[in-house]
């Protein structure tokens, strides 16, 4: 009876630490599963500043992502066969600041999915937004070019105002995209010009 009673006191403290074992183990496999999904850019993921998410960016490999991103920097392709399937870009070739000021930036990102029957060329223009210390993306234009010459590109041209008064009421910043398509003696260029008005991208038409 005594030896029995010693052999449970010795079982026990065995058991226990087999349970803290699997409960620490348990908490590890957490914590190293929600940094993945931290560290995954997406929409609604938070920078510390502008530059932040343009390292973030550029670091960004599309083809990898299983996040929303990820179909921005995708386009239709064609097999062996003729038949259509997605492509995405493997990495991020330039992210750029197009225009920023205390509160809002606007960014331009660039990518080269590796089509086969064409050259392709991808660009997302972001609209990131200032809430309290962070930045977020708060709207979105995809552009995208086909061709030898394929591009996508952008520069600010709100020239009224473009002084210190550029950015504040009345005289918002504006950015013209251009698409580059085409090429071996027929190449062409589409362009859009964007402002941002709270937090969306408004098209500018003709008036």
């Amino acid at each position: 009876m005594e030896y029995a009673a010693k052999r449970r006191l010795l079982i026990k403290p065995a058991h226990a630490s087999g349970i803290v074992k699997t409960a620490i183990l348990f908490i590890a496999i957490v914590t190293v599963v929600l940094a993945t999904e931290k560290s995954e850019l997406n929409r609604k993921s938070m920078c510390d500043s502008v530059d932040g998410f343009i390292t973030a960016m550029k670091a960004f490999q599309p083809s990898a992502s299983k996040g929303d991103l990820s179909l921005l920097f995708t386009i239709s392709d064609r097999d062996e066969d003729e038949h259509p399937k997605p492509v995405s870009a493997l990495a991020i070739e330039s992210c750029d600041t197009i225009w920023s000021d205390d509160n809002s930036a606007l960014v331009l990102a660039t990518a080269n999915p590796p089509t086969v029957a064409t050259h392709s060329s991808i660009g997302v223009l972001f609209l990131l937004v200032r809430q309290r210390s962070h930045w977020r993306i708060a709207d979105l234009q995809r552009f995208a070019a086909i061709g030898k010459e394929a591009e996508v590109s952008a520069e600010l041209t709100a020239f009224a105002g473009s002084g210190r008064q550029l950015g504040s009421e009345g005289f918002a910043p504006v950015v013209t995209v251009k698409e580059s398509h085409g090429g071996r003696g027929y190449a062409y260029q589409t362009y859009a010009s964007y402002k941002p008005t709270g937090s969306k991208l408004k098209r500018l038409e003709l008036e």
